[in-house]
């Protein structure tokens, strides 16, 4: 054996980081890398485990099923694998599974508390950052007290419209009065795609928020859509509604 096939010579690690991200191979295959990465039980080997979550394999049933044993198996090692996780969740971008998992693997105010501290890394115009923000603002959703809620609120300016649409869904849901103005200004400004509007105009409606203040401000089509009620409230004038 030459010196240049000693160099080339992969190693244990390499060689199932490989295996495990062969998209076409069959699923048996990545399932044997997985094993042997799991029994190394390095950092390292965490590490890459992780990036089975960056690419979709052939077979979308095939492709969710191996996600989501990875995402079991990864809470059933705990602790050790923990670090690797939050490393990949706050710098990647396909962190939807990664994240069901830092969630089981933590207490939950734990989790919580990283996850939000991942989402404030990333600016309202950062282009690069759009899934990763949608997948951060729904997870963090489901767990957030209503007085924590502002968080959502520079991502009602995001550049994307998808980012800013889960916004609104994630402060509708939280319910923080601390809050209402900031929907109130995506009624009121023309920067913010129409669809965007109607979603804010209808979470103050579902809320049950004065609006009587930034009424007058409403863009001309949620002003044909809408009128102020008792309270100062929106309701929706019945042709719009039919």
């Amino acid at each position: 054996m030459g010196v240049l096939d000693i160099l080339k010579r992969k190693t244990p690690l390499e060689k199932a980081t490989k295996d495990l991200r062969e998209p076409y191979a069959q699923p048996e295959y990545r399932r044997a890398a997985m094993d042997k990465l799991f029994e190394m039980g390095t950092d390292e080997a965490y590490t890459a485990l992780l990036q089975r979550f960056t690419f979709n394999a052939s077979g979308q049933i095939a492709d969710e099923a191996e996600k989501l044993e990875l995402v079991e198996r990864l809470v059933e090692v705990g602790g050790p694998a923990v670090e690797a996780t939050k490393r990949f969740i706050a710098s990647e971008k396909k962190i939807a599974f990664p994240i069901r998992a830092l969630i089981r693997m933590l207490p939950k105010a734990e989790a919580l508390t990283y996850l939000c501290d991942v989402l404030k890394r990333y600016e309202p115009l950062d282009h690069r950052s759009t899934e990763a923000k949608l997948n951060l603002i729904v997870s963090i959703s489901e767990s957030i007290e209503s007085k924590d809620a502002v968080i959502f609120v520079p991502y009602l300016q995001d550049h994307s419209d998808d980012v800013q649409f889960q916004a609104i869904g994630a402060l509708e849901r939280a319910g923080n009065p601390e809050t209402r103005l900031a929907i109130c200004d995506v009624c009121c400004s023309d920067a913010h795609a129409a669809r965007i509007q109607r979603r804010a105009a209808q979470a103050l409606s579902d809320l049950g928020w004065s609006v009587k203040e930034r009424f007058e401000d409403f863009t001309p089509d949620l002003k044909s859509d809408y009128v102020i009620g008792k309270k100062g409230l929106l309701a929706k004038k019945q042709s719009a509604a039919g």
